[in-house]
């Protein structure tokens, strides 16, 4: 039975060409014998997408279905495509070889090449009678109100700004994800009834605990809105900007031109997109200043590489000491030596030698040395945000009260793909809370799968891996969006280089011939071997 695996002793057999380890035959299997061997991207995704399936399904040719199968746990894949900072490559068993299966590059293939453009619309259960409000439209708040609306709740969005997609909108660069993007992904919401109040202020306009009594649960996802300031000399002269408030003005396209030199301090991937935006508005020259050493900075490894690519210069292991200034306007900026950023227990605790320092000159100097959340959006409520340590870790509830709190106002700077499963979280405690559900049962059961085995390695194609090409700043303007996409030839390609590490096995060895696995299986790849007489 060639293309079929399983132990001699097993009669469970899988065809692994055919399998795209959807996991339905293991669901309902009577006995508990099958079992899942979950590859290490899949485990790897915050939304636990279906990686290993998506790819096999690229490798066949069959697009349509592996764009079917990213949606079944992934709502705005569009977005997610060109922002994920892909944790599953960075387990990817290929990695231990070569390189790691270009596996974000395969995701954006699939959703460039998608035929017409258009959101297909999900189902959505009858109505509940249930109403949840949802503070932020970020990540976290956006992925909550598309489970709880898919589940027929009603729910309504409440957003501080005037348009949906928190730092999606405002905060990332349009040449890392374009506007029609963001616009046509989030069309789907209304369509499923969610509502948007816009120029909301929660702690204002409105407290949490009156969204309480209002609805039957709340989910607070504010996400992170103010930039930190450096509370350094100098901070108030002209030419001075908080790099948040700059990368919301770019978007927006009201951004001022920055010629000259520019200093952005920061080395996460805030300060990158500001040192990158500011070369698009044209900057002639782009430092960026970082307490960190190279090896060290928070930024996303392959966000530095492209700005050193387009000429940004870093300057690591140095803290700014004063910015200097003639008749009210920056200058230049001095630096001092940074020797350590965190003390012995991880802290943050810099060290400095302020015997050397550095004098740069700069016409702008951008601030990107984080953010922090918004107090105010507690204001009547009784919470503070100390209190943020007593959520519940797997619930997301706060005490006891029909409050969930996702997203980075919950974690502190994270990623967007973490921000949506923290979402994710959230409603599923909504969810059961307003159904009077326990909040917990099964949450920490992971299934009937397997984490830890040994991964054959005999599969995948000895072929480089197949680079996304990228767009280059050209000058001033030019919000080109930097990722491209790979060619259907080189999509297959890379599918092909897939160790395909999970499977389907028989672990018990108890089959009882009953046969649910073999008939629920979609692909027709599972096959029970049954003694000729019985079959």
């Amino acid at each position: 039975m060639a293309g079929y695996l399983g132990a001699l002793s097993d009669n469970i057999r899988v065809n692994a060409d055919k399998c795209i380890f959807c996991g339905k035959c293991v669901d309902t299997c009577v006995l508990d014998n099958l079992r899942l061997k979950l590859a290490p991207c899949r485990q790897a995704c915050p939304m636990e997408v279906n990686v290993q399936g998506y790819v096999r399904l690229i490798l066949r040719g069959e697009e349509d279905k592996a764009r079917e199968l990213i949606r079944e746990k992934l709502p705005f894949p569009e977005m997610v495509c060109l922002v994920c900072h892909h944790p599953c490559e960075a387990v990817c068993e290929r990695g231990k070889t070569d390189a790691p299966v270009n596996i974000r590059g395969l995701k954006r293939y699939l959703f460039d090449c998608e035929s017409g453009r258009s959101v297909s619309l999900p189902s959505r259960a009858p109505d509940s009678g249930k109403s949840i409000a949802i503070v932020g439209s970020g990540p976290a708040g956006l992925v909550a109100a598309y489970d709880l609306a898919r589940q027929g709740h009603s729910v309504v969005v409440h957003e501080m700004n005037g348009l949906a997609g928190g730092q999606l909108a405002k905060g990332i660069p349009a040449f890392r994800l374009p506007e029609e993007t963001v616009r046509r992904e989030l069309s789907v919401l209304p369509h499923l009834g969610v509502e948007f109040a816009f120029h909301s202020r929660i702690g204002e306009d409105k407290t949490l605990t009156d969204l309480e009594q209002e609805h039957d649960a709340v989910i607070l996802a504010a996400g992170l809105g103010q930039g930190r300031r450096l509370h350094t000399r100098g901070e108030e002269l002209v030419g001075v900007q908080n790099g948040t408030d700059f990368l919301a003005a770019a978007r927006a396209g009201s951004a001022p031109e920055l010629p000259g030199n520019v200093i952005v301090i920061g080395g996460g991937n805030v300060a990158i997109d500001t040192a990158l935006s500011a070369l698009r508005q044209g900057a002639s020259r782009v430092a960026v200043a970082a307490l960190e050493q190279p090896a060290e900075l928070p930024a996303f490894a392959q966000e530095v590489r492209q700005a050193q690519e387009e000429g940004v210069e870093f300057l690591c292991g140095w803290g700014p000491v004063r910015l200097n200034e003639t008749a009210g306007r920056v200058t230049g900026l001095v630096l001092r030596r940074c020797l350590r950023v965190f003390d012995d227990q991880g802290r943050f605790a810099p060290v400095f030698d302020e015997n050397v320092t550095q004098t740069l000159n700069a016409d702008h100097v951008l601030i990107s040395i984080g953010q922090m959340r918004e107090p105010g959006v507690l204001n009547g409520s009784g919470l503070r945000l100390e209190d943020l340590a007593s959520v519940d870790s797997l619930t997301k509830q706060w005490g006891s009260r029909k409050l969930f709190v996702a997203g980075d106002f919950l974690t502190g700077p994270g990623s967007v793909i973490g921000a949506m499963a923290s979402g994710r979280a959230a409603a599923e405690s909504a969810h059961r809370l307003v159904n009077g559900q326990h909040l917990r049962y099964g949450r920490n059961y992971p299934g009937p799968v397997e984490t830890d085995f040994r991964v054959n390695t005999d599969r995948g194609a000895d072929v480089p891996r197949q680079e996304s090409p990228n767009h280059v700043c050209e000058g001033k303007g030019d919000y080109a969006v930097v990722e491209g996409s790979l060619k259907p030839e080189q999509a297959r390609m890379e599918a092909g280089r897939c160790r395909s590490c999970g499977s389907v096995y028989g672990k018990y060895r108890s089959c009882c011939f009953c046969l649910p696995c073999e008939v629920e299986c979609p692909e027709q790849a599972l096959r029970v071997e049954i003694p000729y007489l019985l079959r």
